[in-house]
């Protein structure tokens, strides 16, 4: 059986009933639709920690185990909309976790699992995402009876998978007036005890226009959100007390949603009740404002390094941003426990910013997966889910970035490159908790070590966004006890290799050679099996235009990346030949393409008829 910490009783407590108690009545005895778990739940691996790999699955948009809980009839379910649900459950899940602990992560960040209201107030939306909590004691009947959340969390644990629960203690689902005191309707409002208006806050909407107080913050409502008064010993007793009984399934860590919009006291104390990790939502990009909070909780989403790392790497902006952001890690309790990420559910997919580029992609996550940090991979990043190529992020990113999982394919080129990486990470322990220090930083290139200093088992980390190789001569940190003639080779494509010798700052240094839009893993040889690097197809288009300078080139066509109601930024290169490259097109499928400058003047005469797969040559005339 899991072993738990003794449970934490707080006076002036309210009675509610043992969420066993509820589900016993809200669940029907097991069946053929509804498995009875193992006699004996399987072991946990153990606490969230330093050095796990986190996977975030939106359980409505991943796998659909059991058709029957589709549809309530309530008008929130419709497939063909990505603002309802779809369908995905926990039986699902349970039957995809062999290709998900396939990837080589250790943990699986689950969508909230209580009952929600089934569409938002004014009908436009479904609450399969779990952030229209109507009970949260009761499980959301869409995903499936606590016996099978059960029988998930007991195979995880039996893989070798951590679970982490996504709690919203922050809010209900709007059933309060904008500034109101009191339910208009008997009918509509959360369930018991969670039903009086008393336990909330009536300061209308969050506005988040920048001149909010922090007071303003926790004490608005959140998207029109009922927004729950913790400082209420009613309300917090039963969050906590509710939570725990989740919590007491077999979660090994908590990720608390909107964490910002709650008191900071309360945070510490409600991971102290809940009795595992908790890191929380801080969605703001500042060190400072998102260090604070890693003295109430476990760890924190590193937002801050979401919106550095995804800019670098997908825009080819200044890579020494890099060094700003790490050279304030000591504003941080533990940089190590920081919830690293480059995709989540609340912003356009990394492909969309980095125009589907899979080798920034690639390169992006080697670097997510070698730095310093708790790293999570949102579920379909792997399948290189675009997102629909939809980047609006006005307030939140749309909802494209919660698409169906597209494929379960673990021959994906970029599921095998997780796949590689989180091996690395097993073969050099210092990629997991090691210490990071940075090597280098110029423009274009951007260098750090990771070393456990207790062992001395030690990585360099090389990154580039130059589209052409970079060739540097990087000192080896004084701290390093990797001696000159260590042999050093890139986990990544071990045909390049590099050995320490004599010279520079610190009297020893090696020279790298790094890839284009790459990232390199060196490790001294011995450490690591032999790997060469793979993609999938490459189709090169190539337009041979002078259009002058300001202007540049876009690319239309019928088979996706390539669409005609929008183009692809093509880059400049000498002899005025504009370039694009995508992996996504199958080998020999057929193209239509046209060239725009400016993506506003089409070319003109007819399509560019070729196949995927080739280099294809484009010499346009414009009117």
């Amino acid at each position: 059986m899991r072993s738990t910490p003794p449970r934490v009783f707080l006076p002036g407590a309210v009675a509610v009933v043992a969420l066993s108690a509820l589900l016993s009545t809200a669940s029907p005895s097991p069946s053929a639709a509804d498995p009875a778990p193992s006699p004996a739940p399987a072991s946990s691996p153990g606490p969230l920690a330093e050095g796990d790999v986190i996977y975030q699955v939106v359980v409505d948009r991943f796998a659909d185990g059991d058709s029957s809980n589709n549809d309530t009839g309530n008008g929130e379910y419709d497939p063909q909309d990505l603002g309802f649900y779809h369908g995905g459950d926990w039986k699902g899940l349970t039957d995809k976790l062999d290709y998900i602990s396939g990837l080589g992560v250790t943990a699986i960040w689950l969508s909230p699992v209580s009952e929600q209201q089934p569409v938002s107030k004014d009908g436009k939306e479904g609450s399969y995402h779990g952030y229209f909590t109507r009970d949260f004691a009761t499980p959301n009947s869409h995903f499936g009876s606590a016996t099978e959340l059960q029988t998930l969390i007991d195979t995880a644990h039996s893989k070798g998978l951590k679970m982490i629960l996504d709690v919203v203690p922050n809010h209900t689902a709007d059933y309060l007036d904008a500034g109101a005191t009191s339910y208009t309707s008997a009918a509509y409002q959360p369930a018991p005890p969670l039903n009086d208006a008393n336990y909330y806050h009536h300061n209308g909407d969050c506005a988040f226009d920048g001149t909010q107080s922090q007071e303003q913050i926790e004490n608005c409502d959140l998207g029109g959100l009922d927004d729950l008064d913790q400082s209420n010993p009613a309300v917090s007793d039963y969050l906590i007390t509710t939570y725990r009984d989740w919590v007491d399934m077999g979660f090994d860590g908590v990720r608390v949603d909107a964490a910002r919009s709650v008191p900071k006291p309360w945070l510490k104390k409600f991971e102290e009740g809940l009795g595992v990790p908790s890191f929380g939502e801080i969605f703001v990009g500042d060190v400072d404002y998102v260090a604070d909070y890693q003295n109430y909780q476990w760890g924190e989403l590193d937002f801050p390094y979401f919106f550095t790392v995804r800019e670098v790497f997908s825009a080819d902006t200044d890579m020494r941003a890099l060094k700003t952001l790490f050279d304030q890690d000591s504003a941080y309790v533990n940089a190590n426990r920081l919830e690293t990420f480059i995709d989540n559910h609340d912003r356009a997919r990394f492909l969309t910013w980095a125009n589907d580029d899979y080798q920034r992609l690639r390169s992006a996550l080697t670097f997510l997966l070698s730095s310093r940090g708790v790293p999570v991979i949102y579920y379909g990043t792997e399948q290189a889910d675009d997102g629909n190529g939809n980047g609006n992020e006005v307030p939140i990113a749309n909802k494209d970035n919660r698409k169906d999982m597209p494929s379960f394919d673990t021959d994906a080129t970029i599921y095998r490159h997780i796949q590689r990486v989180t091996s690395v990470r097993d073969s050099v322990p210092a990629l997991k908790t090691g210490t990071q220090r940075e090597m280098w930083s110029d423009p274009t290139v951007y260098s750090f070590s990771r070393r456990d200093d207790a062992s001395g088992d030690e990585a360099v980390i090389v990154s580039t966004n130059s589209w052409n190789p970079q060739t540097r001569t990087i000192p080896i940190r004084s701290e390093s006890s990797l001696p000159v003639g260590t042999v050093l080779v890139n986990a990544m494509n071990t045909d390049q290799k590099a050995t320490i010798e004599k010279g520079g700052a610190t009297g020893r240094q090696i020279t790298v050679t790094v890839d284009g839009h790459d990232t390199a893993i060196y490790s001294p040889i011995g450490t690591i099996d032999a790997y060469s690097p793979s993609h999938d197809t490459v189709t090169t288009v190539r337009v041979h235009a002078n259009v002058g300078y300001g202007n540049a080139i876009a690319i239309r066509g019928d088979a996706y990346p390539f669409t005609w109601s929008s183009g692809r930024a093509a880059r400049w290169t000498e002899g005025d030949v504009w370039v694009y490259e995508t992996e996504r097109i199958p080998a020999g499928t057929p193209i239509n393409l046209k060239a725009l400058v400016n993506d506003s003047t089409w070319q003109s005469g007819d399509n560019t008829v070729a196949e995927a797969g080739s280099v294809i040559d484009i010499y346009p005339s414009f009117p």
